[in-house]
């Protein structure tokens, strides 16, 4: 972090920081970093990053990294989930970490639903409950605060609340039973000391305010229902749930009011300023109580007094539990998962040619042939658009009869929600009928062909989620895992 802008937060003394991939980078640039942060006031702020695993990862080799939670889900381990926690807070807390913006306690109830997708430990929210109830214990056992995230339920609307505000229309009984339930649960157990509130309206208890700006849920159901006493958060005011309306200013002085402690303001300090100057006027005009002002104030700082001083798990864990996780969740629909040990492997991908790693460096996507290659097996990737146009398909389909006989491994991504990238493993399927498909994000491209004979689900498309895949493949490991939505 430049000295200027480092400078300039000191002035500002926020009670808590956010990191997110671009802040972070090799582990002793990171503990620096984050030294620093927290030398800056007689009292620490809290330290928070979104180290969920799967594809919410912020942080990359510094500290264990984790299956997505419906690859955990699928493994069908709570005690397992537990120790992940565990493992990911002592890390986090030897990084002078102190929060996770973790465990997510969504269902996944929806098929379109792409914000929350693997995040969530499945659909049954009982079962949610537990996991999520469980890596929450184990992130605090393990040495940082938790935060059960999105209360009071993201997962019954597809809508992102990063670029929309997402409307859940369910009766009271239903939402209650579909989407409260784990939270209540996760709560009720002293699972967390944070709860993060989500952009989303909950018309059957809030038809006009978003949970993180609603007296109603934040108050009435969290605090007052449900008996939560530790530090509420909202969600980032600056996605465009909130900053399109009422806006990021606006909306941190009404969710402060509703019953928010901490406001979550994730990219421009500026505008972080301007929120604490209108909290300012709303308390020096009557508009906002003084007393709610020094409630939120307390709380957070009771947070910041328990963590001054950051205490690691200092037990021993397993490092390698994270990849055993990933070879237990690989769910065989159909067929037999293990390569022909003779034959070399092309593996088709759908996918785009690159991402933003750590740090915003332009990388190569993690494949299965890297993970295959890595275990000595002779692979090379095939990468194709999600959307594939005829054109495209059409060179791909002439190339391959030249590649002779060997295993195919088709690797798709949401195909349910790509109609050509669907088409395209049709017509694959029409040349090579033995290809394996292994779905690669949530579960629901299984059901798509139902001439493919071989057939699997691994819940991420991360280095972990191949690496463990790769072991079943090439017979390493067993494909224990079960489905953790229905299909």
């Amino acid at each position: 972090m430049e000295d200027a802008l480092l400078a300039e937060l000191r002035a500002f003394a926020p009670g808590a920081v956010i990191l997110f991939a671009r802040n972070t980078g090799p582990a002793d640039a990171l503990r620096a970093l984050v030294a620093e942060l927290r030398a800056g006031a007689p009292l620490p702020p809290l330290i928070a990053v979104d180290q969920e695993g799967g594809r919410v990862a912020r942080i990359g080799d510094a500290v264990a990294q984790l299956p997505a939670a419906m690859a955990v889900g699928a493994a069908d381990d709570v005690a397992a989930c537990e120790r992940l926690g565990m493992l990911l807070g002592r890390d986090l807390a030897r990084l002078g970490i102190s929060v996770d913006f973790a465990p997510v306690a969504d269902c996944a109830h929806e098929p379109a639903n792409t914000v929350i997708g693997t995040r969530a430990y499945g659909s049954d929210p009982l079962t949610v409950g537990r996991f999520a109830g469980a890596f929450a214990r184990g992130l605090e056992t393990g040495g940082v605060a938790a935060a059960l995230k999105h209360f009071p339920g993201h997962g019954s609307t597809s809508v992102d609340s990063h670029l929309a505000l997402p409307h859940v229309v369910l009766d009271e009984a239903a939402w209650r039973a579909r989407d409260l339930a784990p939270f209540a649960a996760a709560i009720s157990g002293d699972a967390a000391q944070i709860v993060m509130a989500a952009h989303v309206v909950v018309e059957a208890l809030d038809p006009l305010l978003p949970a993180s700006l609603s007296p109603r849920i934040l108050t009435g159901l969290l605090r007052d229902e449900l008996g939560f006493e530790g530090v509420a958060c909202t969600d980032c005011l600056q996605m465009d749930a909130i900053a399109r309306e009422p806006g990021t200013v606006a909306g941190a002085v009404a969710a402060l009011a509703a019953g928010a402690d901490l406001l979550l303001v994730s990219h421009s300090l500026a505008l972080a300023a301007e929120a604490a100057d209108a909290i300012v006027a709303a308390v020096e005009t009557g508009t906002l109580p003084a007393a709610r002002l020094r409630e939120a104030a307390q709380r957070v700082r009771a947070l910041r007094e328990r963590y001054a001083t950051l205490r690691p798990y200092g037990g021993e864990l397993d490092a390698v539990l994270p990849l055993a996780i990933a070879q237990r969740a690989v769910t065989v629909l159909r067929g037999d998962l293990r390569l022909r040990e003779e034959r070399a492997v092309t593996v088709i991908s759908f996918e785009g040619e690159t991402f933003d790693g750590a740090g915003g460096v332009r990388v190569e996507r993690p494949s299965l042939s890297t993970a295959l290659r890595a275990r000595r097996w002779k692979s090379e990737v095939m990468r194709v658009a999600l959307d594939p146009d005829d054109d495209d398909v059409d060179l791909l389909l002439g190339h391959l009869p030249a590649l002779g006989d060997r295993n195919f491994v088709i690797t798709t991504r949401r195909a349910h929600l790509h109609p050509l990238q669907r088409r395209a493993v049709e017509r694959i399927l029409a040349v090579i009928p033995d290809a394996t498909i292994v779905s690669c994000a949530e579960p629901y491209d299984a059901e798509l062909w139902p001439a493919a004979r071989t057939v699997a689900c691994i819940y991420g498309d991360d280095a972990l989620a191949f690496a463990g895949c790769a072991d079943v493949l090439s017979g390493r490991a067993s494909a224990n895992g079960r489905l953790p939505v229905p299909l």
